[in-house]
């Protein structure tokens, strides 16, 4: 039994197959489900016939340069389009300015899977059960070309793995698996996949890690941990916010530590807070106490200030909502 409902399956199968000309857009700062979603649902679409352009404002990473179709990727929006895909976001304001400025689109879809109150396309398959918005991608496929082939597999299976941290995260469900296995069984190679996200690293990638590492600070309740990073960091280790993924893990590996996050300078006393959670905390709830969003494991937000004071005052937040939990 599939994940999304009946109703919204067939306005949405119905929209595809009456576009003619399709442009998939995905958040800032792509990650691995935002790309391979993106990748997959172009070349199902590109079979059927389509004339498909594939947005983003930011490059593909270069842990994704490997995708099938990677290249497809443009920064730049046509004049028109019979059909605008929105791709693991709800808000057009997380794909970035130039989209919700943009006007070209006749009917416009999102397919996502992240808590949101903002569901401001058309038609919205948005479902907060799915693992990664690449298992309701697997489940449109299966719809329009059942006998997809390796490259529409590398890149559904690249989504899901990324998304539930290798099968490590609670969004990791008994479809997550199948899944996978069906993806595997369509000639995926696990450990292929393996290497190419995670351990084919640019040397100035760990030297970031070093630097970032060295930030850690602990909130009094020893609950909560932080590192940053900031621009200089980037301009000294010849690297960027694109290496910054999964940095900030290590702060929640920390034992008895329940959240973690990690402040990334965008401008002059501006961050993006990219929040974890162990389950106790629900930090979509957090973040969106300062205007974000995202999962109850992972969010994030951006704030403007001195970054110790915020760094407090986040330790603050996540210190009380813990002491309450623990009083209950």
């Amino acid at each position: 039994m599939g994940m999304i409902g009946a109703d919204n399956k067939a306005l949405a199968l119905d929209a595809v197959r009456k576009a003619k000309t399709v442009v998939i857009a995905s958040h800032i700062d792509p990650d691995g489900d935002a790309i391979g979603s993106s990748l997959a649902w172009a070349l199902i679409l590109k079979k059927m016939g389509k004339d498909v352009i594939v947005y983003n404002r930011n490059a593909v990473p270069y842990s994704y340069e490997f995708l099938p179709g990677a290249d497809l990727f443009v920064d730049h929006l046509p004049e028109t389009c019979d059909l605008l895909c929105l791709l693991d976001c709800s808000e057009f304001e997380r794909a970035g300015k130039e989209l919700v400025a943009w006007r070209g689109y006749d009917q416009s879809l999102c397919i996502d899977h992240h808590l949101t109150a903002d569901l401001a396309a058309d038609i919205n398959l948005v479902y907060s059960q799915a693992c990664a918005t690449g298992e309701l991608i697997y489940e449109l496929a299966l719809c329009l070309d059942p006998g997809f082939k390796l490259d529409v597999a590398v890149n559904l299976y690249t989504a899901i793995l990324t998304d539930t941290g290798s099968f490590r995260y609670s969004n990791s469900t008994p479809s997550s698996f199948a899944i996978a296995g069906d993806l595997v069984a369509r000639g995926v190679e696990p450990w292929g996949v393996t290497q190419q996200v995670y351990e084919s690293q640019p040397v100035g990638r760990i030297k970031l890690a070093g630097r970032v590492l060295e930030t850690l600070r602990i909130s009094a309740s020893g609950k909560a941990a932080s590192v940053w990073v900031t621009q200089k960091m980037f301009d000294e280790t010849g690297t960027n916010s694109e290496y910054t993924d999964g940095l900030v893990n290590y702060p929640r590996s920390i034992a008895g530590v329940e959240v973690a996050f990690m402040a990334r300078e965008t401008g002059l006393k501006e961050y993006k807070l990219s929040f974890r959670s162990r389950g106790m905390v629900n930090v979509a709830a957090l973040a969106a106490e300062f205007g974000g969003g995202g999962h109850h494991n992972a969010a994030g937000c951006r704030l403007q200030g001195s970054l110790p004071q915020l760094i407090d005052q986040v330790f603050a937040i996540i210190d009380n909502s813990l002491q309450e939990a623990d009083s209950r």
